[in-house]
């Protein structure tokens, strides 16, 4: 099953790396990789890692590509912490409208967490989350059989 993905009329993070409107925000790059503050700053030096060629989601990328962007969100959580000084990074990615994706093109946020922050620990939705406590599907203690089961389907679902 495909994931459905954003409809735009063009992709904006191709047109960035052609040197597109948004490119001012580029800081730093490799051979398959390009990372750039977020036009979008919740978090101050929030980042973006984005693949060189056109992959929408996580599960388009090739291993190359997948091994190049965790190394450029160390290199850039590095120098967030050096520049930024943060109490902590949070890293998440979106695939498909489902869960958040606006632009059809793979990338990973490197967002430095500091003091006096609303987001709560995580993404936003995640601070809904920590107030419904009292739901055990919440609490990373609490195991149910809900969660047992998902874990032996997801492990009879591994290939081999």
């Amino acid at each position: 099953m495909r994931l459905e993905l954003p409809e735009v009329p063009h992709c904006y993070f191709c047109e960035l790396q052609r040197g597109g409107d948004g490119h001012w925000a580029l800081w730093a790059e490799d051979e398959l990789t390009m990372t750039m503050l977020n036009g979008r700053q919740y978090e101050r030096g929030q980042s973006i890692v984005i693949t060189r060629r056109h992959a929408p989601t996580l599960l388009d990328l090739d291993d190359d590509e997948l091994s190049a962007v965790l190394i450029a969100a160390r290199r850039a959580a590095e120098v967030l912490l050096d520049t930024l000084a943060p109490e902590g990074l949070l890293l998440y990615q979106n695939n498909g409208v489902g869960s958040g994706q606006e632009v059809p093109h793979f990338h990973l946020h490197v967002v430095p967490r500091s003091p006096g922050s609303d987001w709560g620990f995580g993404p936003p939705h995640l601070t809904e989350l920590e107030r419904r406590t009292n739901d055990p599907r919440y609490d990373h203690t609490a195991h149910t059989d809900e969660k047992r089961e998902m874990a032996i389907r997801l492990r009879n679902a591994l290939p081999g």
